[in-house]
């Protein structure tokens, strides 16, 4: 199985700072929040900006969509990169490296939520939207074959059905971590983590 590369950015220019704004609205206030209005004013461009590149409320919620999912796929290819420089090592000091570099992209993301927070309430909204649906699913699958081409290089048993476990329990402690006070996020995704990972055969 050939691994996955991701595609290139989406969006660019202008409408990558919409949508960049777009983001930081709904990890603010929520999907509620997200307004054309509201993305000129935290973009800090003119009103009618964003209406201008994206005509409805759905184009947009679409083209957020498409841009955390872009994101969090570079985030995980990336992250498959380090772990495949792992190769040679011995089982424990593996599992152990490969513990620490998901914690490290885990603080990062809980550091600076936007992305975290703006795909769960894109995930929540697609299960009434069947067109944002579409793309959701489009990158989730991209996302899961990524991760089954690394546990199928790890030599793990039944590697599609573990990778989509893994996306799936991954993301739960990833909005879990959120939620745990500031001196312990770190234990916490550690703990997790490791126990994701290690996992039974």
């Amino acid at each position: 199985m050939a691994p996955m590369t991701p595609t290139d950015a989406p969006y660019a220019g202008r409408r990558l700072e919409l949508v960049r704004a777009a983001e930081t609205v709904v990890a603010r206030g929520g999907l509620r929040a997200l307004t054309h209005r509201a993305v000129d004013s935290a973009a800090g461009l003119p009103l009618g900006s964003c209406s201008s590149y994206f005509r409805t409320r759905l184009a947009l919620l679409t083209a957020l969509a498409e841009h955390v999912g872009h994101a969090l796929t570079v985030e995980v290819h990336d992250l498959g990169e380090h772990l495949r420089g792992l190769d040679g090592a011995d089982p424990e000091a593996h599992l152990d490296a490969s513990v620490a570099e998901v914690v490290a992209l885990f603080r990062r993301r809980i550091d600076n939520p936007d992305l975290v927070l703006s795909q769960a309430e894109l995930t929540l909204e697609s299960l009434r939207q069947p067109d944002l649906k579409k793309s959701l699913d489009h990158w989730r699958t991209g996302l899961v074959a990524m991760v089954e081409t690394m546990v199928a290089h790890a030599g793990r048993p039944d590697p599609r059905q573990r990778a989509e476990t893994l996306v799936a329990a991954m993301q739960g402690v990833l909005l879990n971590g959120l939620q745990q006070p500031e001196g312990e996020r770190t234990g916490y995704l550690e703990r997790s983590i490791r126990m994701l990972l290690a996992g039974s055969d």
